[in-house]
């Protein structure tokens, strides 16, 4: 029994996060009720009540949290606003250049237009900011009668008689002994007839309902970190639509890495460097990846006399197919990269969060007509997925993940052939493990990869973390529990110092973990966590080797700014 008082709220559609898929799926839901209600009046049949929507979103700003490379396939947009371009859609550039290029020693090469990847072909897309597009989207759901409440974050499902009834939003205003501040507000409790989670990566909620109903794909879940920043570059070297993804030689050799760099409006540029969550090196960290990349001789010259506007990071769902959990049960459905919608294989899942949303609201137009939230109608998500052109293209994809876990040399010899055969390559219904098992312990690595890779930042083209968080625009207030929850804090300082030599000050991207001087304990170390540094990319929750790091969300509000991201 909650000793709590708490306000109740009640709607008929719960949407969870203001992103691309669950605010295109609102607009599509409340196109569809009327759509439905206009045939329905010509027919004389009966209609659909329009339904009361409500979208929760933890950051303070819709938009706040979104970040993406992004260059864009128009695909869903298009179906959703058929004339998007004439509507004000936030597009920077038309991608007319879509290169891929190998960055080595010595510079760059760039690879014949026909040797280029299918997947890298880009033309065509929209470069955009993932920050602009959701607030696009939310303007035009708020127009359409959806109501949208930022500044509240979902803490934990309501289940009553084994279905989602709703969310209870976190508290707000306690002190970080867990004791109400003077301003304390009590979490509410919102009741909806079915609850739409599109929390992103790793979502709360979405983990609270894969668990509860075993929803689990076949496979586990694997994942990429994405470090970004914005440059404001030479106006000379700006060139519009240019659009390129490219790796790293010899770094190619070691692990997957990649990069992009898309020119955005007012000679902006989006650089990014991605690594995969599953190297066996328990030093790997991304943040230093993406730094280190930037001292490629080209990437050099493009980027002097530039100036750093943004930086950020997320993770990116990669699993594919067949990492995807079940879509439904009694009460709530999975959309966008809570749902694994984001083809790996081609670095895209806008498109696909926003298709899926799309096939959910379908789906719940046919339950508000029938009053029937159970598996039996939601179900009909799952259905409309599998004859939908997102699951085409998803299957594609399907043993990518795979067959890059596999290894560098794996991979080169399955991939042009996975091309030919549909998306199958040398075997199909490929495997996957979870990648914080493939880290290896210290002691099992060669003796001259043990120590961590020393590298002077110069502070005008490679920053440290603690630099680059001042340009992510994360706040978080101070006197509250931390959000990044250690289940055994006393196995930081002894087990996995020995072990794994404490990884987690590796992979954050944002030096949120340190291994600090134990006072009570002269010559031993124990975990700081500076919570406040937080950029809510879920990487700590992803790859600790132990799985007892658990990220919870702050105080409503509270987390990075991502404008133009």
């Amino acid at each position: 029994m909650d000793p709590i008082e708490r306000e109740n709220m009640e709607v008929d559609v719960l949407y969870v996060g203001a992103g691309p898929s669950t605010l295109a799926s609102a607009i599509h839901l409340m196109n569809q009720v009327e759509a439905r209600n206009r045939r329905a009046e010509a027919s004389g049949e009966p209609g659909v009540e329009p339904p009361s929507i409500l979208v929760l979103e933890k950051s303070a700003n819709i938009g706040d949290h979104m970040l993406s490379g992004a260059v864009m396939n128009p695909r869903a947009l298009r179906e959703l606003v058929p004339d998007f371009e004439s509507q004000g859609f936030p597009t920077e550039y038309v991608c007319n250049y879509a290169g891929f290029w190998i960055f080595h020693p010595k510079g760059r090469l760039a690879a014949p237009s026909f040797a280029t990847p299918p997947n890298f072909r880009k033309k065509g897309y929209h470069v955009a900011s993932l920050n602009k597009i959701a607030k696009w989207l939310g303007e035009r759901a708020e127009a359409a009668g959806v109501d949208i409440f930022p500044g509240f974050a979902g803490d934990q499902l309501l289940i009553e008689g084994g279905r989602v009834v709703g969310v209870r939003t976190g508290d707000m205003g306690v002190d970080k002994e867990g004791q109400p501040k003077s301003t304390f507000q009590p979490g509410m409790d919102i009741f909806a007839k079915v609850t739409v989670l599109g929390e992103g990566v790793r979502g709360t909620l979405s983990q609270q309902l894969i668990d509860r109903f075993e929803l689990e794909g076949r496979n586990p879940q694997t994942f990429e970190t994405g470090v970004k920043e914005i440059w404001k570059i030479d106006p000379k070297k700006h060139r519009p639509g240019r659009v390129v993804h490219g790796l790293a030689f010899p770094e190619i050799l070691k692990g997957f890495h990649g990069m992009w760099l898309y020119d955005m409006a007012d000679d902006l540029i989006s650089y990014g460097y991605v690594t995969l969550l599953e190297s066996e090196n328990p030093h790997s960290d991304p943040h230093l990846e993406a730094q280190k990349f930037k001292t490629n001789p080209w990437m050099k010259w493009l980027l002097e006399g530039a100036e750093l506007v943004r930086y950020g990071a997320k993770c990116i769902p990669t699993g594919g197919l067949y990492s995807q959990p079940k879509l439904y049960t009694d009460g709530a459905l999975l959309v966008g990269d809570s749902a694994s919608m984001c083809n790996a294989q081609n670095l895209a899942g806008i498109h696909m969060a926003m298709k899926t949303g799309m096939l959910a609201a379908e789906t719940l137009v046919e339950a508000l007509a029938a009053q029937d939230f159970s598996s039996k109608t939601l179900g009909g998500y799952a259905e409309r997925f599998r004859h939908s052109w997102a699951y085409e293209e998803h299957y594609q994809a399907r043993n990518f993940a795979p067959s890059v876990q596999k290894g560098v040399f794996f991979f080169g010899l399955n991939e042009p052939l996975r091309m030919l055969t549909g998306g199958r390559g040398l075997e199909d219904e490929m495997n996957l493990d979870a990648g914080h098992t493939h880290m290896k312990k210290l002691s099992q690595l060669p003796a001259s990869r043990r120590e961590k890779e020393v590298f002077e930042f110069d502070g005008k083209l490679t920053f440290s973390k603690e630099h680059l968080v001042g340009f992510s625009g994360t706040q978080h207030e101070a006197d509250q529990p931390s959000h990044l929850v250690v289940a055994d804090v006393d196995l930081c300082s002894d087990v996995c110092a020995e072990e794994y030599g404490n990884p987690c000050e590796s992979f954050c991207p944002a030096a949120v973990y340190e291994m600090v001087d134990d006072p009570g304990n002269p010559g031993r170390k124990q975990l700081f966590i500076h919570h406040e540094n937080c950029v809510h990319c879920k990487t700590c929750d992803i790859a600790d080797p132990y799985q007892v790091i658990t990220w919870t969300p702050p105080e409503g509000g509270e987390g990075p700014d991502y404008t133009q991201m």
